[in-house]
C-alpha cells in the first residue's frame, strides 16, 4: 500500500533517504512536501550515538584548619552508647513448666505404683539414725566413725566422689575432723544462732549452703560441698528435700537440672556467684522439682526414686 502525503492526501510518497536520526525522509511526488516517517532505519546502516563526556573527577581539597583544630574536633564527638546490661534470668517456677510436661508428668505418676522399686529395708534404719544424730541435742555426741560413714555411704543416694573430703578427713584426724564436720552441718541447719527455725538474724538456709560449699564460712569444712550438704539436708529436713544430692549429674548419679528438663521440660540457669549460687540453685532445683510432684508418694525417697525411673523414660 503506497504511503500518502501528509500534505496534500493525495500524491504518493517517495524515498529520499536516512535522517541522522535513523528515520526516513519522504517526499511526495505531487506536491513536493518533504517529512520524516517512522522511527526505525530502512537501511542497514547504524545509528552511532554521540559520546558522553564524563567530567573529570575534581582534586579532594585539603582542609585549611589547623591540625590541632581538627584534633579537637574529633575529640568532642559523642562517645558510644554503653552496652547494654545482660538478661538476668530468673529461676523457674511451676508456672514455667508445660501443659504438656505435667500431662506426662501424672501419667508416669500413674503408672508408678507398678514400676515402684522394692524398699531398701536398711534405708529406714539409717535415715532415722542419722535424723537423730544432726538434732540440736544429738549432734555433739555423734561419733568420728559414724559421721565419716555418713559421708561415703550410698544408703539414701549416690554419694558421688568423697575423695576430697576422705583427704582433709585424714589430714585432720579423727578429732579434729568430725569437730569440724559437726560445726558444718550445725551452721547448714541452724545458723548462728542455734534455731531449727529460720531466724531474721541468720542468713537464709541457700546462703548458708553457698558459704560452706565454696569454703568462704569460718564453719566451712574442706571437702564438704554441694553433694555432702544436700546429704545431710535429706536427712535432717526430710519433707523439703529430696536425696538427690547435685545440681548438675557426675559420678553420683543424675543431676537436678537434667532431670528438672527431661521431666518438667524447663531448663535452670546456670551456676553463678551473684544470683544463681550454687547453695540458691540447689535448694530451688529440689523446690521445683517436689512442688510439681505434688502428692502420691510414701515420702521424698519414694519421690526421688520415682524421678530417676521418669528421666529415664524420656
Amino acid at each position: 500500500m503506497a504511503l500518502a502525503c501528509p500534505s496534500c492526501e493525495v500524491g504518493a510518497a517517495e524515498y529520499v533517504g536516512m535522517a541522522d536520526d535513523g528515520r526516513n525522509e519522504m517526499r511526495c511526488t505531487t506536491c513536493g512536501h518533504h517529512w520524516m516517517h517512522g522511527a526505525r532505519p530502512v537501511s542497514p546502516r547504524a545509528v552511532v550515538p554521540k559520546p558522553v563526556k564524563t567530567p573529570a573527577p575534581r582534586a579532594r581539597a585539603t582542609s585549611a584548619r589547623p591540625a590541632a583544630t581538627r584534633a579537637a574536633t574529633t575529640s568532642t564527638r559523642p562517645a558510644p552508647a554503653p552496652a547494654a546490661a545482660p538478661v538476668v534470668r530468673r529461676f523457674p517456677t511451676l508456672d514455667d513448666v508445660p501443659g504438656e510436661s505435667l500431662q506426662r508428668l501424672a501419667a508416669l505418676k500413674a503408672a508408678w505404683p507398678r514400676r515402684r522399686p522394692r524398699t531398701d529395708p536398711y534405708a529406714a534404719d539409717f535415715r532415722r539414725l542419722y535424723e537423730l544424730m544432726f538434732s540440736r541435742a544429738g549432734l555433739p555426741h555423734a561419733e568420728p566413725g559414724q559421721l565419716k560413714d555418713f559421708v561415703t555411704a550410698d544408703v539414701l543416694a549416690l554419694s558421688g566422689n568423697t575423695s576430697s573430703f576422705s583427704r582433709e578427713w585424714r589430714k585432720l584426724g579423727d578429732r579434729d575432723a568430725s569437730q569440724r564436720f559437726r560445726d558444718a552441718i550445725e551452721y547448714l541447719l541452724r545458723g548462728e544462732s542455734g534455731d531449727d527455725e529460720q531466724s531474721p538474724d541468720d542468713p537464709p538456709l541457700e546462703d548458708r549452703f553457698t558459704a560452706l560449699a565454696e569454703q568462704t564460712s569460718p564453719h566451712a569444712m574442706g571437702g564438704a560441698r554441694e553433694s555432702v550438704l544436700t546429704h545431710v539436708l535429706a536427712v535432717a529436713r526430710p519433707e523439703r528435700f529430696l536425696p538427690i544430692l547435685t545440681v548438675d549429674g557426675g559420678s553420683g548419679g543424675e543431676g537436678k537440672r537434667e532431670i528438672v528438663a527431661s521431666v518438667l521440660g524447663v531448663d535452670l540457669p546456670p551456676v553463678d556467684r551473684t544470683r544463681h549460687t550454687v547453695g540458691r540453685l540447689a535448694c530451688g532445683s529440689n523446690d521445683l522439682l517436689v512442688d510439681a510432684l505434688g502428692a502420691g508418694f510414701a515420702d521424698l525417697d519414694d519421690a526421688a526414686a520415682f524421678l530417676l525411673w521418669a528421666h529415664a523414660q524420656a
